[in-house]
């Protein structure tokens, strides 16, 4: 009976042992699932499109800035010039939410685009019923079938005579009609809600000061470096002091081309932080399928004696060495293909938490083919990988020693298994170290000095241009009635929004690029910035309002003046008198440094002030939105009744966004590391008490007490632990410090952050292996000897 019940606890920890092992592997396939789901989704724009390779941005540089946007003329001209190229178009973009309206229904549309109809040549743009061939038409205005939907609720019909419709409100003026809607297209880095193309979109107005994002397609097999050198030739010799406000920066600069398959993750006028997150998303879950990996050979390494007179009988009655491998390596494949399918249940089970934790669309892709192949492929890699070596010591057991019962094999590969989990260890504490770090980073980030205070500041969104103080004077007026409004104000610029127009300024004989924003009164305290020097913009002095200009720490240190309230600065033929200091404001962001930057009430620099701010008082947000709400018609007549806000803290927000992306996405794959680490030291820790489990027995007979035998049965794994401790320290560390010096604002290492991380992986060691450990030594020592 006692032999049945040891037979029967052997039985239940092999399987025991067994589920650990798909589950950890399970666990492994479903970071592994995750982190390709969003890779897939990322890499895949444009890709649908035939012209992807041979599409190109066109670009201007200028000392170490970038930016997207060219003068109309260079386009004209590199159709004209440059045989090579086949299509060029240029896109313009409407930076602010726009209500179209339609007697059937209305929408705010939030993307809406002007292009040249080349561009949709380009881009694989067609509509339903509409041709885009033919470029005699004035023009074809469309919209994507959500858009049509809200407009034309009564019509089901995709194919329709063109609808008029008003834009901003009925009394605006501005109508125009609706030709068609856009068919389905894949993801594009060309987003839009509507898109209205002309033939020629700048038309005979190449002086515009309005600049334009131009698009070159180019001949299969074209010299890429050549055709940059002549775009950027023909930019200097005929368009840069001709078509292009000569105050810009970027008329003195250079043009550059950057190709389509970059634009999305790696843009060369933008952030990389896409492009970043691919690889760290892509390495990550790499890492935690090797971890799972590492915890399937482990076990089965550790229960390899267990096989051993299964092997050696079958060998006695002839079965071949490979065939015994093929029988090992068919058997890990298949546990390998279960956890597989059983992560893939857990993703498509748990897909719409993910969806909210990891902020990306998980519903059409989980069933896609294309990550169905990578996952087997990937389950079959690990199989390989993980089942070679221990088929392969299996498949070599010798009979003759295995039937004398004379074989052992826990001690010979002890010290691979514990260099196996040392290596699982050492990445769940660069996990973990990473984690705090990058927790940390983003809450500095998130809560620190921005420079400016962007709390109870409320940016609203409708349309207003508005460049003379004068003009924005009466909309002041009528919002600082409300009680609840403390200043409102109006700027060229927001923080996480319209970036600000960068131009040459001189002091002296000095000459700098620096950013410059055109604001009105109130601006520097509705914004909540700090006056180091001289005074902010006020109506008392008339001044202010010709020639005055505020400027941040940052230029007064670039100009090294030692005295600047009184000093001129040159730039946009204006000479600005500086009236005071300002405390450098981090608007963009915490990766990027806080440029020289003017501001000024009078907009000398060609931008549009259309950026209405309004800073409310504490604890009557909601009261006053509801009052702007209700009676905004009569604030600004031509608008309508479409009140549109947006918080700055949100706005701001959304410049880290991809940042907090691979924090949710690292959190999520340092639980998975952790857990699969953990899965190894438990079942380790568990094998190593079964096959000590007489030993303990017999030192507990001699006087051992629990603490010693604790100690003696989990010496290894704190070895271990060790180890993997003085491994993970300084690669966690030089990991971080690369992930840092992304940002040019950033917190500092102490060494207490990695003592913290230590304590804690030190707990989870403790908290596996404790419970195993306690409960062996405190066993009675004649259950395990009575046999004997």
């Amino acid at each position: 009976m006692n032999n049945l019940k040891i037979a029967w606890r052997s039985v239940l920890r092999s399987r025991l042992f067994t589920a650990f092992n798909i589950l950890g592997l399970a666990l492994g396939f479903a970071g592994f699932i995750l982190a390709y789901l969003y890779i897939n989704r990322e890499t895949s724009y444009d890709k649908w499109n035939p012209n992807y390779a041979n599409i190109y941005l066109v670009g201007l540089s200028y000392q170490g800035s970038r930016t997207d946007l060219t003068p109309p003329a260079l386009a004209t001209a590199i159709k004209a010039k440059l045989p090579e190229v086949v299509e060029v178009g240029r896109v313009s973009y409407f930076p602010w939410e726009m209500p179209f309206i339609h007697n059937d229904g209305e929408v705010i549309v939030k993307d809406w685009k002007a292009a040249d109809l080349s561009i949709a040549t380009m881009f694989g743009i067609a509509a339903h019923g509409v041709s885009l061939a033919d470029e005699e038409q004035p023009e074809v205005n469309l919209v994507t079938s959500g858009i049509a939907n809200a407009l034309f609720p009564q019509d089901s019909e995709r194919v329709f005579e063109p609808r008029q419709i008003a834009l901003q409100s009925k009394e605006s003026g501005l109508v125009y009609n609706i030709h068609g809607i856009t068919k389905e297209r894949g993801l594009s880095n060309l987003t839009y809600e509507a898109i209205f193309f002309k033939p020629d979109l700048a038309g005979d107005n190449l002086g515009d000061p309005l600049q334009y994002q131009t698009y070159i397609q180019v001949k299969p097999g074209t010299d890429i470096a050549l055709l940059g050198h002549k775009i950027n030739e023909l930019y200097k010799q005929e368009i840069s002091q001709q078509h292009h406000t000569v105050t810009s920066a970027f008329a003195k600069g250079d043009a550059y081309l950057d190709p389509l398959k970059n634009l999305h993750l790696r843009p060369q006028h933008g952030s990389n932080t896409g492009y970043i997150t691919i690889w760290a998303l892509g390495i990550l879950s790499g890492v935690i399928l090797l971890l799972a990996g590492i915890n399937f050979a482990n076990l089965m390494i550790a229960q390899a004696h267990k096989r051993a007179k299964e092997i050696g009988l079958k060998k006695v009655f002839g079965v071949s060495r490979s065939r015994l491998t093929l029988q090992f390596m068919g058997e890990v494949l298949l546990q390998c293909l279960l956890a597989a399918v059983l992560a893939w249940g857990l993703v498509v089970l748990c897909r719409n938490g993910l969806q909210k934790w990891l902020a990306y669309d998980l519903a059409a892709s989980v069933v896609n083919g294309r990550i169905a192949w990578q996952l087997l492929t990937a389950a079959a890699l690990t199989a390989l990988i993980s089942g070679v070596y221990p088929a392969v010591i299996l498949s070599g057991y010798h009979p003759v020693t295995i039937l004398k019962g004379n074989f052992q094999t826990s001690h010979r590969t002890a010290w691979f298994r514990h260099a196996l989990l040392t290596f699982q260890f050492v990445i769940a504490m660069v996990f973990i170290f990473g984690m705090l770090i990058l927790n940390k980073q983003l809450n500095y980030v998130r809560d620190g000095d921005k420079g400016f205070e962007p709390a109870q500041v409320i940016y609203i969104k409708n349309t207003a241009l508005l460049n003379n103080p004068a003009d924005f004077k009466p909309f002041r007026d009528r919002m600082q009635a409300y009680p609840g409004i403390v200043y409102a104000t109006v700027a060229t610029s927001t923080p996480g929004g319209i970036g600000p127009a960068e131009k040459e300024f001189q002091h002296v004989d000095q000459v700098r690029k620096a950013d410059h924003l055109a604001v009105d009164f109130d601006y520097v305290e509705t914004m909540g910035m700090e006056v180091l020097q001289g005074r902010s913009f006020t109506e008392t002095f008339a001044a202010d309002s010709a020639n005055g200009a505020v400027v941040n720490e940052t230029l007064v240190k670039a100009f090294g003046m030692q005295n600047p309230i009184g000093q001129t600065i040159r730039g946009c033929d204006t000479d600005f008198q500086i009236v005071g200091v300002v405390k450098d404001s981090r608007m963009q962001g915490f990766e990027k440094l806080v440029r020289p930057t003017v501001y000024s009430i009078t907009n000398a620099c060609g931008q549009f002030k259309t950026e209405i701010l309004v800073k409310a008082k504490p604890g009557t947000t909601q009261q006053t939105l509801a009052a702007l709400e209700k009676n905004w018609k009569s604030i600004n007549r031509l608008d309508g009744e479409h009140f549109r806000y947006e918080f700055i803290e949100q706005k701001y927000a959304a410049l880290y966004a991809q940042q907090e992306q691979l924090e949710a996405a690292f959190s999520a794959f340092t639980v998975l590391s952790i857990a699969i680490a953990v899965m190894g030291l438990f079942s380790m820790s568990a094998y190593s008490i079964s096959i000590r489990q007489k030993e303990i027995s017999i030192r507990k007979v001699l006087g051992a007490s629990v603490s010693e035998l604790f100690m003696q049965l989990n010496k290894p794994f704190f070895r271990v632990f060790i180890w993997g401790s003085l491994i993970a320290l300084p690669l966690a560390y030089l990991l971080i410090e690369r992930w840092l010096d992304t940002f040019a604002y950033r917190i500092e290492v102490h060494w207490w952050m990695f003592a913290l991380a230590g304590i804690l992986a030190l707990l989870i060691v403790l908290f596996t292996v404790t419970y195993q450990s306690v409960r062996a030594a405190r066993a009675n020592p004649v259950d395990s000897l009575r046999d004997e």
